[in-house]
C-alpha cells in the first residue's frame, strides 16, 4: 500500500514539474511533493490511538494470554508510586481506589468523599488493567492488611487502543477475580471507561462495546458498573470537564464524576 501512494505521489510531482523548465518552480513542486509524501507515510504511521480494533474482531488465544497475564509498568517511577501508595496505608481504610491518571489525579479533598471512612488511592498513572493486576499480584500480603468495604476501580483508557475489546473484557474479568480473591467481603465499582477524544468520539465504538458488555455480565462478574459519561458535555468539544488532552479531567470533571460516583455507590 505504501509503495502505491509513493507512486503516486510521484507521478504527481512530474505532472507538476512538467509544466515549468524554470528551476524555482521545479524546486517548488519538489518541496510540495516531499511535504505530501511525509504527511501520508505519517497517517500510516499514526500510533495506536488513530487505528483501534474493530469491536467486532475476536479474540484468539494470543490475544486472551496477553489480556490476563499481568505486566510490570513500563517506568520506574510508576514502581515508586505503588510503593508509596502501599507503605501509606493505614488499617482503618474504608474505600480504595484502584486505576491510572484518572484516579492518581482525582483531588483528595473529593475523593474522601467517596467512603464513609479513610479512602485509599492507590491510582498510578499510565497504568493498564495488566499493570493494575501486577500491582495486586505483587503487593498481595500488604495489601491483605486493609479490610475495604468498597473498592472503586476506573481503569482501562490505556488498553483500549491495544487490546481488542473482548481482550480488555478478559483483563477486567482477570482483575475482578483478583480483586475478590484479595478483599472477599468488599463491593465492587467499576466506572465504565470515560468518552475521549475530539467530539468525544475516540475509539467510541470500541468503547462503547465494552461498556455495554461490562455492564451486561456485571452481575456474573460480581461488580456494579458505574455510567459516568454525563461528564461529557452531551459528547461536543471542547467540555469544560477535559483538559485541552481530551482525556484527562479539569477540577469541574472530577466534581462531575465524584457525583456521579457517590450516587452509584448510594443506589447499591
Amino acid at each position: 500500500m505504501l509503495s502505491d501512494i509513493r507512486l503516486t505521489a510521484l507521478r504527481w510531482n512530474r505532472a507538476m514539474t512538467s509544466k515549468t523548465h524554470d528551476e524555482e518552480p521545479r524546486n517548488i513542486a519538489s518541496i510540495v511533493y516531499v511535504a505530501a509524501t511525509l504527511s501520508i507515510v505519517a497517517a500510516l504511521c499514526l500510533p495506536s490511538e488513530g487505528r483501534a480494533q474493530s469491536s467486532r474482531v475476536a479474540c484468539d488465544k494470543t490475544d486472551t494470554q496477553f489480556a490476563v497475564t499481568a505486566a510490570m509498568p513500563d517506568n520506574a517511577d510508576a514502581l515508586r508510586k505503588y510503593e508509596r501508595n502501599v507503605s501509606g496505608l493505614s488499617g482503618d481504610v474504608s474505600t480504595v481506589l484502584l486505576g491510572d491518571s484518572l484516579v492518581e489525579a482525582w483531588p483528595r479533598e473529593l475523593s474522601a468523599s467517596l467512603g464513609a471512612g479513610p479512602v485509599a488511592n492507590l491510582g498510578v498513572g499510565r497504568d493498564r488493567i495488566q499493570n493494575t493486576l501486577w500491582f495486586i499480584e505483587h503487593e498481595r500480603e500488604r495489601l491483605r492488611k486493609i479490610k475495604p468495604k468498597s473498592i472503586i476501580v476506573l481503569v482501562g483508557t490505556n488498553n483500549i487502543y491495544l487490546d481488542k475489546p473482548c481482550g480488555v473484557m478478559e483483563s477486567y474479568q482477570k482483575l475482578f477475580e483478583e480483586i475478590r480473591s484479595l478483599w472477599p467481603n468488599g463491593r465492587i465499582f467499576s466506572i465504565q471507561i470515560l468518552p475521549r477524544g475530539d467530539q468525544m468520539k475516540g475509539a467510541a465504538e470500541n468503547i462503547g462495546s465494552v461498556n455495554a458488555e461490562l455492564s451486561r455480565r456485571s452481575r456474573e462478574l460480581g461488580i456494579r458498573t458505574i455510567d459516568a459519561s454525563d461528564i461529557a458535555c452531551g459528547r461536543t468539544t471542547p467540555c469544560a470537564n477535559y483538559k485541552s488532552d481530551l482525556l484527562h479531567l479539569t477540577p469541574s470533571g472530577y466534581e462531575a464524576l465524584t457525583r456521579i460516583a457517590k450516587a452509584g455507590i448510594g443506589s447499591s
